[in-house]
């Protein structure tokens, strides 16, 4: 098992794009191993900075109970709401605040479940976009093997290391996913001896697949609420 240290040099490969560390990334026998890990330990940072940012962004914000009871009183003060109400003493807006409210509550956990399943989404991610890359860049001349693919394009994860950030409450990474493209070109190009502009479509290929899967899905979905309205 590699040491933390080591583990956390080779992350630092993709948030300083460190091409020498790429290169080898490429030759290292352990590479999948490693890449595993390394995601996996960026994720598991992440996840737990998010965690103490949103444990700290609690207790620096108002109880959102209150704030709640708060508004209801205000609406209920209202003009009119008063002469809805006169008009119609049924209308009762508890119902609507109680469920509400159960909803702001279930969602106290989200930051301990975010924490968890950061490493996960990480790791999945990481093998979903590796694949692509890696049929990708095969298609366009590259010498490399699936686990050097995979183990290159890992160290592009360390990007995500800027989200650190969010252990501080209100807090927000910025340019994450730039930078990780960059890191995903260099390791495409340094695990298939690609030219630049071959790693360049190669580590542009899963994005667009995805951005035009969302097209589709959307389009669909269209489809189908005016396909509804147009039953109605």
């Amino acid at each position: 098992m590699e040491s933390l240290a080591y583990l956390f040099r080779l992350s630092t490969a993709g948030l300083f794009l460190d091409t020498n560390t790429f290169r080898e990334q490429r030759d290292n026998p352990a590479a999948l191993r490693d890449g595993f890990l390394v995601v996996a330990l960026v994720g598991i940072v992440v996840g737990v900075a998010s965690l103490i940012g949103n444990v700290l962004s609690a207790l620096a914000s108002p109880d959102p109970q209150a704030i709640l009871d708060i508004v209801q009183r205000s609406i209920e003060r209202t003009p009119f709401f008063i002469e809805l109400q006169r008009a119609n003493p049924t209308i009762n807006l508890d119902p609507f605040f109680i469920q509400l409210s159960e909803i702001v509550g279930s969602t106290r956990w989200s930051g301990l479940i975010g924490a968890v399943a950061t490493p996960f989404v990480y790791l999945a991610g990481w093998l979903i976009y590796g694949a692509v890359a890696h049929l990708a860049a095969r298609s366009l001349g590259g010498e490399g093997t699936l686990a050097q693919t995979l183990g290159c394009t890992a160290l592009a994860s360390g990007a995500n290391l800027l989200a650190v950030v969010q252990i501080v409450p209100f807090a927000q990474a910025a340019g994450t996913t730039l930078l990780g493209l960059i890191g995903c070109y260099l390791g495409l190009r340094a695990a298939h001896n690609l030219s630049a502009w071959r790693a360049f479509w190669a580590a542009l290929v899963g994005p667009i697949i995805l951005i035009l899967l969302l097209l589709v899905m959307s389009c669909g979905a269209l489809a189908v609420l005016v396909a509804a309205l147009r039953g109605n």
